[in-house]
Order: C-alpha cells, then structure tokens, then sequence
C-alpha cells in the first residue's frame, strides 16, 4: 500500500506539524507514505483560475498511489479570498480526485460553523450570507462525500461529528480518529534542579511559574492569563512561549506589549520568549509548575496542539470548559477545567491547584496515559486500518 498525504509541510503550521507525525507514525509500521505540500505561500496571490491550475497540478502527480489523505483547513483552499471561494476551491478539487478512482480520505481540522441567527449578534444581511454558505457546502462538499463509495471524512471529536451531520454528512461516511500526540515520558526534575533552572532562565527560585504555550492568538485566553497576573501573589508568575502565526493577521501580541508598556509594575513577572527550539522549550518546560489553556468562551475548534503540549509536559494543566476541552476530560480527567473569561476564578483555581499535591499528582498522571494512549504510533495504525478496509 503506497499513501500519499496532501499538506501544508516544512512550514510553522499546526497541520504541517500534525502531517509530519502522522507520517513518520506510518512509516513506523513499514507502509510506505509520502507528502505533497500545499504551498500557502503561492496561493496567496493567486487568482481564482490559477488556483484552479494549481491544484490540477497537485492530482496530476497522485495516480501512482493507492490511497490519497488530504488535511483540510478552510484556509489551504481560499488564497487570498474567503470562505466561500475555499468551499468552492475545495469541491472543484475533491471531485477532480475522485475521478481517479483511489481510496480518499479527508481529515478536517476545523468545523464548517454556519451560525443561526441571533438578533444580539449578527444581521439579517450576515444571516443570509451564513444560510447561504451553509446551503453551498451542502450542495458542493457534503453531497459529492454522500455520493462517493471511496470518499471518507476524519473528524476527531464528537462534537465535530455533530456538526458535520447537521452540516448534511451522512453519518456513515465520519470516521472519528483522536488528535495524535508527540509523546515521550517527561524527564523527573528534583526540587533542587527545578530552582537552579529557574534562575537561569531569570525567575526568583521560589516562584510559582504558570505558562501558556503555541501561537499567540486572541482565542487562546491571553488577556484573561494576564489579567489573572494582576489578582495572584507577587511570587507568582507568568511564562509566555511562542510568537504570531506567521499566516495570520491576529494582532494579540502587539496587545500583550501594549499591555505591558501600560502595566509597569508586571514586566518583572511576565516574560515573553517567542518561538523557542525543542531543546530550550523543554528546559523551560521543567522549571513551570503549572500550564493553562484558558481558551475564551465563544471558541470552536475540533483539536488543539498546543493543549497537547501541556499535557505531554509532565505539569498539571488549567482549561477553559469549552466543548473541545470538556470532551478531553470526560475521557481522561487530565485537565481542570474553569469557566472562559474569567480572571478571578482562574487565580483562585491557580492558587488551590498549586496547593494540592495529590490534584496535581492525579491530573498530571491522567494526562499522561492519554498521552501515551493516543501518541502518534497508535494513531497511525489507526489511520492504517481504515486505508486498508
């Protein structure tokens, strides 16, 4: 069986990255599996008509394989347009391979969220767009999935496959596979150790360290992480890894040093590291006594990496109760979940979870066999098995 995965690749992309595990867990079962890029970076200043071209030139190169993977976000297929160009690019694309007759596999990463309308929100005029773009990935997506024998949808929760169904999927069609994990047992850190580490990286050695880690994105709670700062002891403090997605036009973190630059007296207990190699980001990694994901309320993703680096760190982890994040712990009891936006809660939680040994002993341990339970390898085989049914 010869596979062939169509991706983002070699980018700083949280699918490229999904790509590469996935891909190396593969080839760990000697079944051979190869990637065709998607290069985003050409598509942004395509028009419509190239676009098309292009990705006639991505199926010209697939009849040598048995089963075809595409990663879908809504994004690889719109260039430099919107949504509604990306659901048309997609269908024009899904049924130029289907014509080849292989086995075809799409993992979507992200849901096609239509909302309803709500007066408090949106317009009548966003409304109809919203019904109309829904009625559009029913007539051009959903149906050709419907319709085709050899087509297959992977989504990774069940919320996701909800949305998918009323999104017109036949429910035969969803296979549900887990986010895979990046997983090796955390290295033990002895009290001693995790304080000479402290002070090398600049923090008091008996500061309690809180980190958010991934691109920085408004989502992903940065305001609430700093606002939470303000309400904790002055022992407390606050580690943010990673930088701007380089495809991304999110301005959080102008706002975090714009913040900054207006809050004086929390420089010292803030730092921003940017992007970090492995090497240094694990070495920060054993001095942080606890990780948060404090997601805002009104987020919907299917997936995150970043949490998925929280948990494999070996560090109890904090979680907004969003969809996504609840469906985790209703699983594995891996997380502590607090209410989005809310600053106070998530000092008070910070500060009893810090606390509490055995929590923390608890969480950390779940995490952990979910980790090692769902780590690329096995995810995989997973995906394997359903190549070869």
């Amino acid at each position: 069986m010869k596979v062939v995965q169509i991706s983002t690749w070699n980018v700083p992309c949280g699918i490229a990255g999904y790509t590469k595990g996935l891909l190396n867990g593969i080839k760990e079962h000697q079944v051979e599996c190869d990637v065709i890029p998607i290069d985003r970076q050409a598509l942004k200043y395509m028009p419509i008509l190239e676009m098309k071209e292009y990705f006639i030139s991505l199926t010209d190169r697939l009849d040598s394989y048995d089963v075809i993977h595409i990663q879908h976000e809504f994004s690889f297929f719109a260039g430099s347009y919107g949504m509604n160009e990306s659901i048309e690019m997609f269908s024009y694309f899904i049924k130029k391979i289907i014509k080849l007759k292989k086995k075809v596999f799409v993992t979507f990463h992200s849901e096609p969220v239509f909302p309803s309308y709500d007066s408090s929100r949106m317009s009548i005029l966003q409304f109809a767009k919203s019904k109309i773009l829904k009625q559009k990935w029913n007539f051009l997506v959903a149906s050709v999935f419907n319709s085709n024998s050899n087509l297959r949808a992977i989504i990774h929760t069940k919320k996701s496959r909800r949305i998918f169904i009323d999104c017109g999927f036949d429910s035969k069609i969803l296979l549900m596979i887990k986010q895979g994990i990046t997983f090796s047992m955390p290295s033990q850190v002895d009290a001693e150790e995790k304080k000479a580490i402290k002070e090398k990286i600049g923090f008091p050695v008996d500061s309690v360290l809180i980190s958010l880690f991934g691109f920085i994105a408004a989502y992903k709670g940065y305001q609430t992480a700093l606002e939470t700062i303000k309400k904790l002891p002055q022992n407390y403090y606050l580690l943010i890894i990673g930088s701007s997605h380089p495809y991304g036009n999110d301005k959080t973190f102008n706002e975090i040093i714009t913040y900054l630059n207006r809050n004086k007296k929390l420089q010292e207990r803030i730092k921003l590291t940017g992007y970090l190699p492995l090497e240094k980001l694990e070495e920060y990694y054993k001095a942080v006594d606890i990780c948060l994901a404090p997601y805002k309320g009104d987020t919907n993703l299917s997936s995150s990496a970043a949490i998925t680096w929280a948990l494999t760190s070996g560090k109890p982890v904090i979680a907004s109760k969003i969809d996504a994040f609840e469906e985790l712990n209703e699983e594995a009891n891996c997380l502590s979940l607090i209410t989005p936006d809310a600053p106070a809660e998530l000092a008070y939680n910070i500060q009893s979870l810090f606390g509490d040994s055995l929590l923390q002993n608890n969480l950390v341990n779940n995490a952990l066999k979910y980790c090692e339970k769902n780590q690329w390898k096995n995810i995989a085989k997973k995906h394997i098995d359903i190549y070869s049914a």
